[in-house]
């Protein structure tokens, strides 16, 4: 593994999935294997780093000592249909990513990098669908994941059900947020959908929980200008020192 400063990209193979994986990672400026570090798993992780600039504002925060010290893990979508096969908490593919993520590419992040290799120290991040495949994720295994941000997940009536009814959700530490614009929108699948509805009913019906739970609405829309300056509160959130 390049351990030098950057975005690297790099690929690991699969047993679970039967093919090779792409993934992307972020090694900081302070970078060295004589520390250990919090792990930050992004999903749709080109448009983390592209338009949420998460490795800038990660450098930003940690210079300023407000965070402590993370590596940023990431796996990108090639396509739309693979994004929808995947990341949909309805997808053919998706119960067999969360296997692939949880006890394939986390040990494998573990055994490369100094991690703390606990799930406090595991942040999964996604937006939209990805959101709602870091959510699924973390709710089906948390113990391994114990923190999720989910940027304007898509919620299902299937999907709410099983967010509802598994004891995971009782385990986890969930920022969710939704942009007051997602009320009606076009999805980059071309179809017309409203986020805004179903992310609120959830929020109401987990808010008087006693579980860790943060929920937002933000000014804008479906778009990583929505997106973008809240990647600072919630590294601040889950990595304040």
């Amino acid at each position: 593994m390049d351990k030098t400063h950057g975005i690297h990209e790099s690929i690991i193979q699969s047993e679970i999935l039967g093919e090779d994986i792409k993934f992307q990672y972020y090694i900081p400026k302070n970078y060295t294997d004589l520390y250990k570090y919090h792990t930050i798993f992004t999903f749709d992780s080109q448009d983390f780093f592209k338009y949420g600039q998460i490795d800038r504002i990660y450098e930003r925060l940690y210079k300023d000592n407000k965070i402590e010290r993370a590596i940023i893990i990431g796996i990108p979508y090639p396509s739309v249909e693979w994004r929808n096969l995947f990341f949909h908490p309805e997808g053919k593919k998706s119960t067999d990513f969360m296997r692939f993520i949880t006890k394939e590419f986390t040990p494998f992040v573990d055994k490369n990098f100094p991690t703390f290799k606990m799930g406090h120290s595991r942040i999964l991040m996604g937006e939209s669908l990805a959101g709602s495949f870091a959510l699924k994720t973390a709710i089906s295994y948390p113990n391994t994941f114990h923190k999720v941000l989910a940027f304007s997940p898509m919620i299902s009536d299937t999907f709410k059900d099983f967010i509802l009814e598994s004891p995971g959700i009782e385990k986890i530490d969930f920022y969710h947020t939704i942009g007051l614009e997602e009320e009606n929108f076009t999805t980059i699948m071309g179809k017309e959908a409203d986020f805004l509805t179903p992310n609120r009913n959830l929020h109401e019906e987990i808010e008087h929980t006693p579980y860790l739970y943060t929920y937002k609405e933000l000014d804008g829309g479906h778009i990583w200008k929505t997106w973008k300056p809240e990647l600072e509160y919630a590294l601040k959130y889950f990595l304040e020192k």
